[in-house]
């Protein structure tokens, strides 16, 4: 079983309201693609809320209903899509559902689960108080020991005290099995280095795997040993890019899960990563021929396309 842990919330672009959220976008992606997943995450019980359920239903995604009845309203998030299709975001958490969270709710939320294989975690809710709080320490006190995916999924106007936010994700990525970083998010986080410099010092910081998404120049895996670099998958007129790296993120762990690859991931050869991050890659790419975050689901043509 994957768990995606972090934040659901309504992205408002102009008069539009989409559903999104990093983890739970990933968590639609991985389980559009064939993976397990269960979302854990507080959602409020207002008509927002109840679209947010309405769509994890609809995508096969499992939760614990004990978390799904908020009386605090959902948060929503304005975004700003550019000629480029990139969207910036403004979020106003406090006082939400997706902020809500108790240490004991989600260490319950866990054991509840008991069978998973990999925790899938970052994004705002590393910020939000006092979910922030919460995550890490429910997570390290899994007695199976699930494997780690991190995306930051860095928001800079969230950030409060620079300087100790990128020592919390230096920090994490060396107890976590994949990172995850955008372009932009290394720059943030290593400040002053030339890419190829801050590529170098953030592996050295890294468990094993680090992955880094770079929009239309592609992506790359790194491990101590391998470096590998795909291009991106260009699939027609780009609509935004709403939801593409967490698409791109769910791909992967569908990848991994379907293919048995989870428990050795410190293993992982260059063709399981060649392979992987094409798949991922092509998913990602036809993401962004829809408003928002719209992943392709895995039937027999959808993968003609993406395999």
């Amino acid at each position: 079983m994957i768990a995606c842990v972090g934040e659901s919330l309504i992205d408002r672009i102009g008069d539009k309201t989409l559903i999104g959220g990093c983890p739970l976008n990933v968590a639609v992606a991985a389980s559009r693609l064939g993976a397990p997943v269960t979302f854990f995450g507080k959602i409020s019980s207002d008509e927002y809320g109840l679209s947010i359920l309405e769509k994890m239903i609809d995508d096969g995604i499992l939760f614990d209903p004990q978390s799904c009845n908020a009386s605090e309203p959902t948060l929503c998030s304005k975004a700003t899509v550019g000629e480029d299709g990139k969207a910036s975001y403004t979020f106003d958490y406090e006082g939400t559902a997706a902020c809500s969270m108790t240490e004991a709710e989600l260490s319950a939320s866990f054991a509840n689960e008991g069978d998973i294989d990999l925790v899938f975690f970052g994004s705002i809710s590393l910020l939000m108080e006092p979910f922030c709080d919460a995550i890490v320490p429910a997570m390290r006190a899994i007695q199976t020991r699930p494997r780690w995916f991190l995306d930051p999924n860095v928001r800079p106007s969230m950030v409060r005290d620079a300087e100790a936010y990128r020592k919390m994700i230096i920090s994490l990525a060396g107890e976590c099995d994949i990172v995850k970083v955008s372009e932009e998010d290394l720059s943030y986080l290593l400040p002053g280095l030339e890419p190829s410099e801050a590529e170098a010092k953030f592996l050295s910081m890294c468990r094993s795997n680090l992955l880094i998404t770079r929009g239309e120049n592609g992506s790359t895996w790194l491990t101590k040993d391998i470096r590998v670099d795909c291009p991106a998958f260009i699939a027609g007129s780009v609509v935004d890019t709403i939801g593409c790296g967490d698409t791109f993120d769910g791909a992967v762990i569908a990848y991994l899960q379907r293919n048995d690859l989870i428990a050795s991931l410190e293993k992982l050869g260059r063709s399981d990563i060649e392979t992987m991050l094409d798949y991922a890659s092509k998913a990602a790419g036809l993401n962004c021929l829809f408003e928002g975050c719209d992943p392709p689901r895995r039937v027999v043509n959808a993968d003609d396309i993406m395999e």
